[in-house]
């Protein structure tokens, strides 16, 4: 059937607004943002190591997890990790985490500790003897950790000298296939970083001590200390004792030389022939005592004021201080019947 010209136009209308009607359809699908691909919670599936390396972004942990079957878009841990304030402290290290979760699961995974594996963890006051036994249990072969623990570092403003002292206490997120010379690196990084912020060697100088003989110095006060609050305290009763020329006389060189952690030493204890026994050598031992922490190497530099030339822990946390050694004999008493009344957890 032939269309008049009247009948032409008419259709000509209803198929450009058919058009137009079309297109925005189009726009609007084009606007509309896709559904993020994501498991639900009953999806949840077998653990599975991830290894999130260091200064890693976060789109870089979302396509490692979703590379690893963990989430089902790297989208999905993205908008979560944006959506939770507390992914910023998500750590670089080895973790075990299940796969098939949502992004939100992924996220909480990666900030639980538990999860994190391969840690080696080094506390304050730490010695090197004690670090090869976390690193031991992480598998490395004893004698790779008798060469590590047995290095010299040599440090700008240091010398070369022994590992003790130098291995920074921290929390270390290790990767698999990580060698021990690679940890190395990051403890000295650390130490080096932290010495640096203090400006520790300059102030050092300013105390009329080399920055190693300062480092033996925070070793002790971090070693005799029993909370950071009498930090300052001890290292000034290191400093009075060392002016006067007076033996350290401090339990926790010689308990150093027996390879040993007790509350106290005993008369046969500093009787042995040790260039640690502070008791019959005067003047510093010869190397740091134990790996200090930064509130100990912080202390030393800034010692309190004071005239004490003696200190006794009479109980957990109650340190007393004094320039009297009649003083002194008094806190001892009161530290041995603590003692002996198991305020101290039982130790000897």
């Amino acid at each position: 059937m032939a269309l008049n010209r009247a009948n032409r136009r008419f259709l000509a209308i209803v198929l450009t607004s058919l058009l137009f009607m079309g297109s925005a359809t189009v726009i609007r699908e084009i606007r509309k943002p896709e559904p993020i691909p994501n498991y639900v919670v009953g999806e949840r599936s077998s653990e599975t190591t991830v290894v999130i390396p260091s200064g890693a972004t976060g789109d870089q942990i979302a396509q490692i997890l979703f590379d690893a079957g963990v989430v089902k878009s790297a989208r999905a841990f993205f908008a979560a990790a944006t959506a939770n304030p507390q992914s910023q402290g998500i750590q670089p290290g080895t973790y075990m985490i299940n796969t098939k979760i949502p992004g939100s699961e992924a996220v909480l995974q990666l900030l639980d500790r538990d999860r994190r594996s391969l840690v080696l963890l080094i506390k304050e006051g730490e010695r090197t003897y004690e670090i090869g036994e976390s690193l031991t249990q992480l598998k490395f072969k004893p004698r790779e950790i008798e060469v590590f623990l047995n290095q010299r570092v040599d440090l700008p403003g240091f010398g070369a000298q022994r590992a003790e002292g130098f291995l920074f206490p921290a929390t270390y997120n290790l990767t698999p296939n990580e060698t021990l010379s690679q940890i190395g690196r990051k403890l000295l990084s650390k130490f080096e970083t932290v010495v640096t912020e203090l400006d520790f060697q300059a102030k050092a100088q300013n105390l009329g001590l080399s920055p190693y003989q300062a480092l033996i110095i925070a070793s002790i006060t971090q070693s005799e200390g029993f909370n950071e609050n009498d930090f300052r305290k001890i290292a000034r009763v290191i400093f009075n004792r060392l002016e006067i020329g007076m033996p350290l006389q401090m339990d926790s060189t010689v308990l150093y030389a027996l390879k040993e952690r007790r509350i106290a030493v005993t008369n046969k204890d500093i009787g042995i022939a040790s260039a640690y026994n502070t008791y019959n050598r005067k003047g510093l031992p010869p190397t740091p005592i134990s790996n200090p922490g930064k509130a100990a190497l912080e202390a030393t530099l800034n010692p309190a004021s004071g005239s004490w030339l003696y200190f006794v822990t009479v109980e957990p946390g109650v340190t007393r201080f004094t320039a009297s050694y009649k003083e002194f004999l008094t806190f001892k008493r009161e530290f041995q019947r603590n003692l002996k009344a198991g305020k101290f957890g039982g130790d000897s």
